[in-house]
């Protein structure tokens, strides 16, 4: 058996040397400085051209060498092709080969563009052997190991893609020591989501701190935001995953890598549906399959597509998910899988089927026991509110059964993810950073309307602060007590800051690196759900009016205006479940609602009905006696006092 053609190695010029070092510029620079001859000079001035987004220019370097004997041209063409998303073009190059004319080096490369294209279409088991092929081949061969970095990080994209992170994260840390700057990004990028897949927060910020440190091509640029917002949305952070993934599909689509620009505007879907932003999240979608390449791709849009119909309650939607799912398996995306069982459990969730969403989201507990350690499944469950509750219930009642690893995996996830800022207004004044008080220099209740104050108004003015959140205090007492809150709150919790925009003439409320966790907010998501579950959950959070004590005219409004959503939203879904024959349900919920709003005779009347309707006549008799005893004893007393313990006038 004859052996394998190899590049000689006098060709492993100053133009190698500047493209291995990522001084993309020099070796441009170097090769026109040299005679026209060179042949693998020109290989690798088509990949300095390359990874400067020049990849028009390169495929025509690459095509003549090749028309000129040269085959190795035709799998480095085909890298350039797969970067601007022509994968039939690349997948005909590769098919074309003259395989008996590749040195060591082409047919790695070859290798390694054959499991980049199984891996676009979703044939994992297919891509993961090509993958390792050729990185058997780059080990052995001396050229091909100057790169050995590219095929680490190939390997490592398709183990991490099936869920074997903790496989990935080996190749990885093996190739690191044996690149440049330019060779370790995709290494670190790639290690920075598989650890942080893991629930290892912290290592995957070192690695993103890393590439932040290093110089970056701009085509690097857009793959290092896309793993920010991967590492935000995991910690629990949606405002800067929205600005990562914002960020990493603009700078995508400059740069023409039309791969990256639909996982980042997928996953600007994704987020914007679970925070109820449908419209926003129908856009992202819209965008995504406009430039979708290959069928995993296509799949990942099919089950947001399917996941927003849900979202809507729009009939077919969960036979589209379960088909979703069945895809999915097919394509051996586990992860992907599970994520599908979640949107479906988490749809009977907020329909209040809890049998069949259990049954679903043992489902997803299958798909998630197939994965190493992995905490993104129980990131999702976290962004459901309906769902995480389900969950709650089941390990407060001991029935977890194989819900147990999920269960685990929240466990795990909140221990991880940096210590929430906790922020309570209904019914008290509170600051938290997890469990641990916050200690202010400041008077606390001021400090929490200011804050409460800037998140319902998005920024104000100082002449809107001196007014309204100040408004008993002079004009320049007012300013001076602003600067000492400010102060104040910023040096107390890490992450914090209240910046004037000296254009705009503003302040806002910036929170960075960790989760807010503000009773308002998650009160009028669980409303916004318009499910008996999330208005209970609503109304357990408006246990007490919002900020008791002030007396400002923005808090009055806006603690009318949260008891009567509650009560609005609770009044439609009651009788909603009573006309579809669930009385349980509603009454279940209503008990709830005359907690907060013992006075209302509209919930009193519906309780009543819904008793009858799951009790009988004589159980609606006793609730009518006992809602009797409620009103009067309520409204005799000019001072009421709530069932909390606190007074209301």
């Amino acid at each position: 058996m004859s052996e394998p053609l190899r590049i000689p190695s006098s060709t492993h010029s100053p133009v190698l040397r500047a493209l291995l070092d990522g001084e993309f510029e020099e070796g441009l620079q170097l090769r026109e400085a040299m005679p026209s001859t060179g042949t693998w000079d020109d290989v690798w001035l088509a990949l300095c051209l390359m990874h400067l987004g020049r990849r028009a220019e390169a495929l025509g370097i690459l095509l003549k060498l090749r028309a000129a004997g040269l085959e190795d041209a035709a799998p480095v063409a085909a890298i350039a092709y797969r970067f601007e998303g022509s994968l039939e073009m690349a997948a005909e190059l590769l098919a074309d080969l003259d395989v008996w004319r590749l040195t060591s080096f082409g047919e790695a490369v070859a290798w390694r563009e054959r499991s980049m294209l199984a891996f676009a279409s979703g044939r994992l088991t297919e891509a993961l052997a090509a993958a390792q092929r050729a990185w058997r081949m780059a080990v052995i061969d001396e050229t091909a190991s100057l790169f050995l970095p590219g095929f680490a990080s190939a390997l490592a994209l398709v183990l991490s893609t099936l869920g074997q992170d903790h496989a990935a994260s080996s190749y990885i840390r093996q190739a690191l020591p044996l690149g440049s700057s330019a060779q370790r990004a995709p290494l670190l990028w790639t290690l920075a989501g598989c650890l942080a897949r893991a629930g290892d927060f912290e290592g995957a910020q070192e690695a993103l701190n890393q590439l932040q440190a290093s110089p970056l091509s701009p085509q690097a640029q857009p793959l290092l935001a896309y793993h920010r917002g991967i590492f935000a949305r995991l910690q629990g952070v949606p405002e800067e995953a929205v600005a990562a993934f914002g960020q990493a599909a603009a700078l995508a689509r400059q740069s023409g890598q039309l791969e990256t620009e639909v996982y980042a505007a997928a996953a600007l879907s994704v987020i914007a549906a679970e925070q109820g932003n449908v419209a926003d999240a129908r856009v992202h979608l819209s965008r995504a399959r406009h430039r979708t390449v290959g069928s995993r791709a296509e799949a990942l849009c099919d089950l947001q597509a399917a996941a927003l119909q849900a979202s809507e309650d729009h009939p077919g939607a969960i036979d589209q998910l379960r088909s979703c799912a069945s895809h999915l398996t097919q394509l051996g995306l586990r992860r992907e899988v599970g994520e599908a069982w979640i949107v479906i459990a988490d749809t009977y969730a907020r329909q209040g089927e809890d049998t069949a969403a259990l049954t679903a989201f043992k489902s997803a507990a299958e798909a998630r026991a197939a994965l190493g350690a992995n905490v993104t499944l129980a990131a999702s469950v976290d962004a459901r509110p309906a769902l995480r509750r389900l969950l709650v219930s089941q390990a407060a009642q001991g029935t977890l059964g194989s819900l147990v690893i999920l269960w685990e995996d929240l466990q795990q996830l909140q221990r991880s993810r940096p210590a929430a800022l906790v922020l309570t207004t209904l019914g008290g004044y509170g600051l938290r950073l997890g469990e641990l008080p916050v200690k202010l220099n400041v008077g606390l209740r001021r400090a929490v309307e200011l804050l409460a104050y800037l998140l319902l108004r998005k920024e104000a003015t100082l002449e809107q602060l001196q007014t309204y959140v100040f408004e008993q205090c002079a004009p320049q007492a007012a300013r001076d007590y602003l600067h000492v809150a400010r102060h104040g709150l910023t040096r107390a919790v890490p992450g914090l800051q209240l910046p004037f925009d000296r254009d705009r003439g503003v302040y806002r409320v910036i929170l960075t690196g960790r989760p807010l966790h503000w009773d308002v907010a998650l009160a009028r998501a669980a409303l916004q759900e318009g499910t008996p579950g999330g208005v209970t959950c609503a109304a357990e959070l408006l246990a007490g009016p919002f900020l008791p004590w002030s007396a400002a005219t923005w808090a009055a409004e806006e603690r009318a205006e949260l008891e009567w959503e509650l009560q609005r939203v609770g009044v439609r879904i009651a009788r909603d479940l009573q006309a579809r024959g669930q009385p349980g349900k509603s009454e279940r919920m209503l008990r709830a609602l005359v907690r907060v709003h013992p006075t209302e005779l509209t919930l009193h009347e519906l309780l009543a009905q819904a008793v009858q309707a799951s009790q009988g006549n004589d159980a609606a008799e006793l609730e009518k006696k006992h809602s009797q005893h409620v009103l009067a004893r309520e409204l005799d007393d000019p001072v009421r006092t709530r069932p909390d313990g606190k007074e209301t006038g």
